[in-house]
């Protein structure tokens, strides 16, 4: 896409990434959570608000594409931008703060309704990917699981229901481009699901695959790299986060794409009355973030006791261009 030479937009550009910047040195500084953090009520969030600029000849794929972002959390986050035809110089809000999953912050963390990837795996982590997931007739897997077989450049044995459903397909696709599972494949498990590449960027951040999870090609080149065999992976379904900063207490809500959570408000309200906080949120503010379900934290209510930590504001989740 051309870029513009109007000094206010490339004023803007310089904000936002040194919005990054700013983002990865705070996650360095503020170290992954440790073990003793997940027992906690709460999770903690991490990341910090960012923006892009829409540039002539943008749709919303390309910012979700050149930002390493799901293209869904994108538009549903900016539910008044046009999705196809955005303005020129339109301010887009990305989704670059999160809520922690719950549950053990070890391995590999899918929390497959939010379409994203945690990487615990590294220090100053986690490290955030957005990744593609089967549809609700062919889901992704859900469940704990370790890292099986890894494999560079891959050829693409096609399953037979895949063939039944496109019939002029061959058997076996080599690698190329031309094969959807791009140029690295991680198994999950001992099962014919992986963590893989694309050809397809657009797709990630989608219900877009057949139950595999797929990632941007340089995403998981990079994650290939350093996860060795027998790395644990823990595969979640959670459409409703409720998290804390130390201050103020957030709910992140995802649609619950496989029909598998019914009474999402309810459970989140019976959560918070059992940790004591069912008097410190709007019951409202939960509702509406949970109707709305824009894959963003929303602030619901606030703590009383004390303030928000360093180790509570860390983030790796930034956008890259």
């Amino acid at each position: 896409m051309p870029a513009s030479g109007n000094a206010p937009r490339l004023a803007l550009r310089l904000v936002i990434a040194l919005t990054g910047i700013s983002l990865a040195s705070s996650a360095a500084a503020a170290g992954a959570p440790d073990a003793a953090a997940e027992d906690e009520a709460l999770p903690p969030l991490v990341g910090a608000p960012a923006n892009d600029l829409v540039e002539e000849g943008d749709t919303l794929l390309d910012v979700a594409a050149r930002n390493r972002l799901g293209f869904e959390r994108v538009a549903r986050m900016n539910p008044g931008v046009d999705e196809w035809i955005p303005d020129a110089g339109t301010v887009v809000r990305l989704p670059t703060r999160h809520v922690l999953p719950d549950g053990p912050r070890r391995g590999l963390v899918v929390n497959v309704p939010e379409m994203q990837l945690y990487d615990f795996t590294q220090p100053g982590g986690p490290e955030v990917f957005a990744v593609a997931i089967g549809d609700e007739m062919d889901p992704s897997l859900v469940g704990e699981f370790k890292v099986g077989a890894k494999r560079e450049r891959p050829a693409w044995h096609v399953p037979k229901s895949i063939l039944e459903e496109r019939p002029g397909l061959p058997p076996v696709v080599p690698p190329g481009p031309d094969n959807p599972l791009g140029d690295h494949w991680m198994t999950i498990g001992s099962t014919t699901y992986g963590i893989h590449g694309t050809n397809n960027r657009w797709s990630i951040g989608r219900e877009a695959t057949h139950g595999c999870l797929r990632l941007y090609n340089d995403d998981i080149a990079r994650l290939y790299a350093r996860t060795p065999v027998g790395t644990r992976i823990r595969l979640a379904y959670q459409t409703v986060k409720v998290g804390s900063d130390g201050a103020t207490i957030w709910v992140e809500a995802h649609p619950d794409r496989y029909g598998r959570e019914p009474d999402r408000l309810g459970k989140a309200l019976m959560r918070l009355d059992a940790l004591g906080l069912g008097a410190s949120v709007d019951p409202d503010a939960v509702r509406r973030a949970i109707e709305e379900s824009r894959g963003e934290p929303v602030a619901v209510g606030r703590l009383e006791s004390r303030e928000a930590t360093p180790a509570e504001t860390g983030a790796t989740s930034t956008p890259t261009s």
